[in-house]
């Protein structure tokens, strides 16, 4: 990610918001698109995380994962140096997975894995969970537009059309976008689009990967027009400063 900042630097900090007051249902942080779950076990392999296995026998395993294949849909996590261990994983019909990706935790249920090869040393491959909860501990804020300020988002949907939308609101952890041409068929759940050029005219522009990972109607007059929230796929320190101050801004010029 990139980005180029045309104002000055602001002092002020945004608190986050915390929704730690109002518990939400599980249902809300359950991903059932193969992309989503995908993201999911790669970052947990790419972060290295510590996996816990507890197989309908009783049996427990500690593991970790090691490669995942999204065109085959399945992933490989790391063989068990206890033989009773790896027995019991590949008899149960089902393997309850857990794990914390950057604090938050994650939760998903498999069948019986199979035996494989991995660079040379035993390990066990399965198929994607049917799904897979990410918890959100809490929210950023999240600062709605002016529409009268013309923001925007050029992107490429997933069949290469570029398009122009409208941007909605913004926080440290995505973007709310909106347009009457697109619908869900273009930009499905799940969909990651890269180098999405987000222009804040006079408060700068951000060039970012995004990933969609929700939608709804918010009109249905004039054809329709439908909401996309998209998360950003990863964060640097100087972006996520960058992104303070803007939210920040942004709620100030709303509330003016």
């Amino acid at each position: 990610m990139n980005f180029e900042d045309s104002s000055e630097p602001s002092q002020a900090e945004l608190e986050q918001a915390s929704d730690e007051s109002s518990p939400m249902s599980d249902e809300r942080y359950r991903l059932t698109h193969p992309s989503q779950i995908g993201t999911v076990l790669r970052d947990l392999a790419w972060q290295k995380c510590i996996v816990n296995v507890h197989a309908r026998s009783g049996h427990d395993l500690v593991t970790t994962v090691l490669h995942v294949d999204p065109a085959a849909r399945s992933f490989v996590f790391d063989w068990s140096r206890s033989e009773t261990e790896c027995e019991a994983l590949l008899e149960s019909s089902e393997n309850a997975f857990s794990a914390s990706l950057r604090g938050v935790p994650v939760n998903f249920v498999i069948g019986k894995p199979a035996a494989t090869d991995f660079q040379g040393g035993p390990a066990f491959v399965a198929s994607f969970p049917e799904k897979l909860y990410h918890f959100q501990r809490r929210r950023h804020f999240r600062a709605r537009t002016l529409v009268t300020k013309g923001y925007s988002c050029e992107l490429r949907t997933p069949k290469g059309q570029a398009m122009k939308l409208d941007i909605a609101d913004l926080s440290l952890s995505g973007v709310g976008l909106r347009s009457k041409a697109l619908g869900v068929e273009q930009l499905p759940s799940g969909a990651v689009l890269e180098k999405c050029v987000l222009d804040f005219r006079e408060l700068g522009k951000l060039t970012v990967n995004l990933q969609v990972v929700g939608h709804w109607a918010v009109s249905s007059q004039n054809g329709g027009i439908y909401h996309f929230g998209c998360a950003f796929s990863s964060l640097d320190g100087r972006l996520e400063n960058f992104l303070q101050r803007l939210v920040f801004q942004l709620e100030l010029a709303h509330r003016g």
